[in-house]
């Protein structure tokens, strides 16, 4: 299992099973130093990619040091530019053997239009926040969907700490069976949000229920008065990138064989939306 641990003041998630280091939070503090200590782990570990968020004014320490910007999301820090920056220590790493596919879906999304009518569940389920006692029933969704995952959603544990820290998590029931999940990853001091960990059981997809869930999180992000919303979105995913794009989002660029989900390691689609 990939592992998240600390450089410094700066946050990284790292492991073999992404093949890659992915410095989630840069602490400006670290700013002298970060672009070294990166290179070092990732020849101790072998990596082939190391991928950087950081604020916009600091990418020119990033690009002087070999990184280039896959995706920016112009609102990302309180209003500011971020960007997705990233270094490939191996050149097979960058080619994208499903270039055509993920171009087709791609393309597919964004001739989408922004659908704002309201969506409505089916008869007999229901939305709502999930909590402590629904633990045991998100894993069991999550490992019934997905046959491998960047993060530990698999271990109730993860799911009870990442609640109590900066992790809402939403569900959509069938009677008592949970049927759908979904939740917003906080980074309050930057007013955005991830929309993240969306899982729908393949018996109901095609129900508009990611959707549905989406529009539940962008309510509950108004409701916080947080600026940004945004997503990583598997580019091999038709459902996922129409879902943001009928949602009003703006694609932001592509992560090219960045993370490892479902047994291998894909592209990822970027996509960004302002809540207020």
């Amino acid at each position: 299992m990939d592992s998240i641990e600390k450089i410094g003041n700066s946050t990284i998630h790292h492991g073999k099973d992404s093949d890659r280091i992915y410095l989630m939070t840069l602490d400006s503090s670290d700013l002298d130093n970060i672009t070294q200590k990166l290179d070092d782990l990732a020849h101790k570990k072998g990596y082939t990619k190391i991928m950087v968020k950081a604020p916009d004014l600091h990418k020119q320490v990033f690009e002087e040091n070999g990184y280039e910007t896959e995706a920016i999301i112009p609102t990302f820090y309180s209003g500011n530019p971020g960007r997705f920056l990233c270094k490939y220590l191996d050149e097979q790493r960058r080619e994208n053997k499903w270039k055509a596919t993920c171009s087709e879906i791609l393309k597919i999304a964004k001739e989408q239009e922004p659908d704002s009518s309201l969506i409505q569940l089916p008869d007999g389920f229901r939305c709502r926040e999930a909590n402590s006692e629904d633990v045991k029933s998100m894993v069991k969704l999550y490992k019934s969907v997905f046959e491998s995952y960047p993060f530990p959603i698999y271990e109730e544990q993860y799911i009870l700490e990442t609640m109590k820290e900066n992790l809402i998590y939403f569900g959509i029931w069938k009677e008592n069976e949970l049927v759908a999940l979904s939740s917003i990853e906080l980074a309050k001091k930057y007013s955005n949000a991830e929309m993240t960990d969306f899982a729908v059981r393949k018996e109901y997809r095609g129900s508009r229920l990611a959707r549905y869930l989406l529009r539940v999180m962008e309510n509950k992000l108004s409701e916080l008065s947080v600026k940004t919303a945004y997503s990583i979105a598997r580019a091999k995913s038709p459902g996922m990138n129409v879902t943001f794009a009928k949602n009003g989002y703006t694609y932001s660029g592509t992560l090219i064989n960045n993370t490892q989900i479902s047994g291998q390691i894909e592209s990822m689609n970027v996509w960004y939306k302002s809540i207020f």
